[in-house]
């Protein structure tokens, strides 16, 4: 019994001596120049305990005894460990380590590489300037940040897609996304279209699916753009690469950081209406005209309508009865109440919470964000909710595994637009001005008594007759619902094996996977659909992602050493769509219902599933002579399921860093140069399942293009009017690029300028076929384009001081394209409008296309009798959409806590059309044609009619070259404006210059020794930031940076698309 307790006492006071040797030991940070360093890694060596330095360089640590040793590590500077000893406080100097210094680049295949040793043109856009910029998605928070990258929004609505182009259009037919690589795996940045038609999906903005990504989840952002940086990819990398790093654990104290943001929305940009004249023809008053060309509203008798109270009649909800209007006397014009019916101020709230943390052995990194956004539209929005959980675990000094796993759920609501009697721009810019679309729902009784319940009243259709020409657009955001609902997993796991100090082995192995389940639902009486319509799309993609990597490095003699990639990659893509269609309703039921509520032969159902299976072997040897020349080569091979045969893909890249030559060093302006040149291919894949023939249900078609396919109820199926092509190949991209990056003033002013080439052959489209052969068309190889372009970028550190900072960045770009071969084809029509986006042969991808005025050679118009442009016979290129030149021009300043960001954009050039206002000049409703003048001289209008001096008509006065002539209806109605071939589309073209303040922010920090040690908080930040406040452009009613057509080749069109917002966010950041 003794002897036990002796054995506890012992036991206990060995335990009290340990505890009591413990120390403290504590101490400063610097640089070489003397100012504290921020966040150094300050670990006990040999175990998992540790600390960071604060905004002082401060840290303080306790250690178990005096033979313990700190090490102390940044990035940029060399390590140093330090014995305890019998000392308390350790105040450390670190070396600046050159070689670290150099920026770090991720590259195509997920590994970091030295930027200063490639040949090739990479971009790194600033995470924090990404975040900073209060964009929900990450497409549009990538603007005016990069050289070369073009990215423009489909319209304002929450979540929409938005397009990003990386040195112009690389295809024709196929996407000119690019390649998105997330932690080293690829994942879907698809916007997918379904099974709606005329009216329906069409008119919905989709979503891209890089939007999924939190940007608060993102460590670092490289733009590949050259076909050398991204060969490695084969066929998925002619558009470019973005490579996404997502953050990781820490190790020492674990790191807790909240943010909140809530933003505040409104429309950018309102296209002018006039309120003078009502609706109607020719100066008269009509319930039922299309126009608004009627009398002066002002001119009216004033009081209550005359009505006649025998007929037929609407009864709204509340109870308020519309009979006919037999004379119009009302003054009431309702242009303002009726766009604060469908318009609010929109807004989100956004809150992030991560933690990070974890021992020399293992870290992670954990991260939970919700969104919450309420459109500019009312009942538009959209919600998402993502996940993630990064981990990396080293085994031993020679094993190590890092797991990624991400979750995103996003809903929301969107609301139909553009060409599309069931859009809400159509309804309500269509509207007259004194027409009230609010007290929009009700009932109609015919005159019989017969009652309609459910029935919307709309201008043309005042009383809610059975189904109104355009949508009210009350109805449209209440009761049409378009909701998706999205459920995204990213998981991926690498094993690393470092055998021997040479050889290293990386085994990789990614899966995306998504569902989106998609109703689109039109109740009865809409406009688009009189008997109802329901659409479902349930769309589930996967892509599966495996590489298996060896790399050695290598002395091949003195000063000479190479690195050595070899790679094997396999990937599988499956994308499975099913679509629902039902048209015509037994039962009116006001929400979205099942196949049961309408007849067997008024319902399809339609499976569309896609595979694509590829192997990829590839290697890369990169060279280092003397640390002043780099030699990097690649080479892929790749054999894909949607071509036969197999495909080579090389790429060369070389740099010289000349100021590593002797006359050079120590150069106090000229602190580094490097030359760089590049060379490689790339490749598009063919559409997959092109290269047979396929079969398909028999398809007939409504009086409104709704499908309805037969083989759903006793059908048969038909071939396919596209015949298969078993000689398929890639489209191939083939680009030599050279440049120069220059930094001056010890490394303050940072230069970089790129002049680029390419040649893209075999594009891929539809061919026409005789008739003769059983088809309309073929799928094939032929077409050639080219790009040429340069690129620059600025930094520039003016002020840079321990309190005081001053940096100002900008980029500038421009690229020429031009379709050099499309196989004899006229053109190919882009987008299906009346002006369309087409690829002709000699000109640039996406010129503008339309109905024209007759010119002569020296393209001045020629006029009729009467001094009006003349239509030509023959349609032909009437624009060219692609800008001049683009540029940004940025600015960071920060003073001691408070620190602000300015970030303008301009786009040079280009033609825009101006659809929506070209059309509402016909339908009399823009404010372009809400003008009265008084002649002060005989004027003829469009028709030949001659106004004497001294009358006031309603119109304009313009002079095409002859002298002053009047348009007035005849001329907006005629061919000035209105839709298709009856009209000049030219004269809706319009100069695509804009200039505008995308973001500013400013935030002020407070992470002062008292605040933490009170607080015990490392550091609170708020902010304010301001996204689109200014914009200028000659484009009227519209944001210009918006595309019609969504994630699209053809742009430049805009047709009742919704509008863009800007917004001022509040932002608070707290970090533990």
């Amino acid at each position: 019994m003794f002897k036990n307790l002796s054995t506890v006492f012992l036991l206990l006071f060995g335990l009290f001596q340990s505890l009591n040797a413990q120390q403290t030991v504590k101490g400063t940070i610097l640089d070489e120049k003397g100012n504290p360093i921020i966040a150094v890694n300050v670990i006990l060596k040999g175990t998992g305990t540790g600390t960071v330095s604060d905004l002082d360089g401060k840290y303080n640590i306790q250690v178990p005894n005096e033979n313990a040793v700190l090490e102390f590590s940044f990035i940029g500077y060399k390590s140093k460990s330090e014995s305890v000893g019998n000392r308390s406080t350790i105040d450390v100097t670190l070396e600046e380590d050159a070689e670290l210094l150099d920026e770090v680049v991720v590259s195509a295949l997920g590994f970091t590489q030295k930027k200063d040793q490639m040949g090739s043109t990479y971009s790194t856009v600033a995470t924090q300037d990404v975040v900073r910029s209060g964009e929900t998605g990450l497409i549009n928070g990538l603007a005016g940040k990069a050289a070369g990258v073009r990215v423009a929004r489909s319209n304002g609505d929450p979540g929409a897609g938005s397009t990003i182009q990386i040195r112009g259009a690389n295809t024709i037919t196929g996407s000119s996304s690019p390649l998105v690589i997330v932690d080293g795996v690829p994942i879907s940045n698809s916007t997918i279209y379904g099974n709606g038609n005329g009216g329906t999906d069409a008119g919905v903005s989709q979503q891209s699916r890089l939007n999924d990504i939190n940007p608060a989840d993102i460590e670092s952002i490289q733009v590949l753009k050259g076909a050398s940086a991204a060969s490695l990819w084969g066929s998925r990398a002619a558009n470019g690469v973005i490579v996404i790093t997502t953050k990781k654990g820490k190790s020492g104290k674990p790191t807790i950081s909240y943010t909140s943001s809530f933003s505040y929305d409104e429309i950018n940009r309102r296209h002018p209406l006039q309120d003078k004249f009502g609706q109607g023809l020719n100066g008269i008053w009509s319930a039922t005209a299309s126009q608004s060309w009627g009398d002066k509203i002002s001119a009216r008798a004033g009081g209550p309508d005359d009505v006649i109270t025998n007929r037929d009649r609407f009864e709204a909800i509340d109870g308020t009865i519309y009979y006919p209007v037999s004379k119009k006397n009302s003054q009431e014009t309702f242009n303002e109440s009726n766009f604060d019916a469908v318009f609010h101020n929109g807004h989100f709230l956004q809150n992030d919470l991560s933690i990070s943390g974890g021992s020399d052995k293992s870290t992670f990194f954990f991260s939970l964000g919700n969104l919450s956004q309420d459109g500019i539209i009312r009942g538009s929005d959209y919600n998402r909710t993502t996940l993630r959980l990064n981990n990396q675990t080293f085994f031993t000094d020679w094993l190590s595994m890092t797991t990624r796993a991400a979750y995103t759920k996003t809903t929301s609501n969107r609301v139909q637009q553009s060409s599309n009697i069931d859009g809400l721009y159509l309804g309500l810019l269509r509207n007259s001005p004194d027409f009230d679309i609010r007290d929009y729902k009700g009932t109609y009784y015919n005159t019989a008594g017969q009652a309609f319940p459910n029935a919307h009243r709309a201008y043309r259709r005042h009383l809610g007759y059975p189904q109104p020409a355009y949508g009210n657009p009350i109805w449209i955001t209440n009761d049409q619902k378009n909701t998706s609902d999205v459920n995204r997993f990213l998981m991926n796991a690498e094993l690393n094996v470092d055998p021997l100090s040479w050889l290293k082995f990386t085994f990789r192995g990614g899966l995306d996977a998504s569902t989106d389940n998609r109703v689109y639902f039109f109740p009865k009486l809409s406009a688009g659909a009189v008997n109802g319509e329901l659409f479902q799309d349930d769309i589930t993609e996967n892509e599966f992602n495996f590489d298996a990597i060896a790399k050695g490095s290598f002395n091949l003699a003195d000063g000479i050493s190479m690195l050595a990639t070899l790679g094997w990659n396999y990937n599988n893509q499956n994308r499975d769509l099913n679509y629902t269609s039902i048209v015509g309703f037994l039962v009116d039921y006001p929400q979205p219902i099942t196949s049961l509520n309408t007849s067997n032969d008024a319902s399809s159902v339609e499976r569309i599933k896609r595979y694509v299976r590829s192997n990829r072997g590839y290697s890369v040897l990169n060279f280092n002579v003397k640390n002043q020349f780099f030699l990097n080569a690649t080479a892929t091979m790749e054999a894909a399921s949607s071509v036969a045969g197999s495909f080579f893909y090389p790429s060369f890249d070389g740099a010289w860093q000349f100021t590593q030559l002797e006359g050079f060093k120590g150069n106090k302006i000229l602190s580094f140069g490097k030359l760089r040149t590049s060379w490689g291919k790339v490749g598009v894949q063919p559409q997959p399942h092109r290269a047979q023939t396929l079969a398909e249900g028999g398809v007939v078609y409504s009086s409104y293009s709704d499908p309805l396919n037969s083989s759903q109820f006793g059908g048969g199926f038909r071939i396919n009017n596209i015949q298969g092509n078993p000689n398929l190949r890639p489209e191939i991209k083939t680009e030599t690029e050279v440049g120069l990056d220059l930094r001056f003033l010890n490394n303050k002013l940072g230069l970089t300028t790129t002049y680029y080439q390419n040649k893209i052959v075999d594009l891929l489209f539809n061919v026409s076929t005789a008739a003769s052969t059983g088809f309309t068309s073929i799928y094939t190889n032929g077409g050639q384009m080219e790009n040429r372009g340069i690129e620059f970028d600025i930094d520039y550190d003016l002020i840079k001081k321990k309190d005081f900072g001053l940096n100002i960045f900008g980029n500038w770009n421009n690229n020429r394209n031009k379709v050099i071969d499309i196989l004899g084809v006229q053109s190919i029509d882009l987008t299906t409008q009346s002006i369309s986006s087409r690829a002709v042969q000699g000109q640039p991808l996406g010129v503008l296309w339309g109905t024209r005025a007759v010119r002569d050679e020296n393209g001045k118009y020629v006029l009729d009798k009467n001094g009006f442009p003349q239509q030509a016979s023959t349609q032909g290129v009437i624009g060219n959409p692609n800008p001049d030149w683009r540029g940004a021009l940025g600015l960071r300043a920060n003073w001691k806590s408070l620190a602000i960001n300015l970030l303008f954009e301009h786009s040079q050039g280009g033609d825009f059309a101006e659809r929506t206002r070209f059309i509402l000049r016909n339908f009399g409703t823009h404010a372009d044609v809400g003008n009265e003048v008084t002649l002060s001289q005989d004027l003829k209008n469009s028709t030949g009619k001659v106004f004497p001096s001294g009358t006031t008509v309603r119109g304009n006065i313009f002079d095409f070259g002859a002298g002053p002539v009047l348009l007035d209806q005849a001329w907006y109605t005629g061919l000035g404006g209105g839709l298709g071939d009856g009209v000049i589309n030219e004269l809706a073209i319009a100069d695509f210059t804009w200039t505008r303040l995308r973001e500013v922010s400013l935030s002020y920090t407070l992470n002062t020794p008292a605040f933490r040690q009170k607080t015990k908080l490392s550091s609170v930040v708020f902010s304010l930031t301001g996204r689109n406040l200014w914009l200028k452009t000659d484009i009227v009613g519209i944001d210009p940076d918006t595309n019609q057509f969504g994630v699209s080749n053809g742009f430049g069109i805009e047709y009742f698309t919704n509008p863009g917002t800007r917004s001022v966010l509040f932002t608070l950041q707290i970090t533990y």
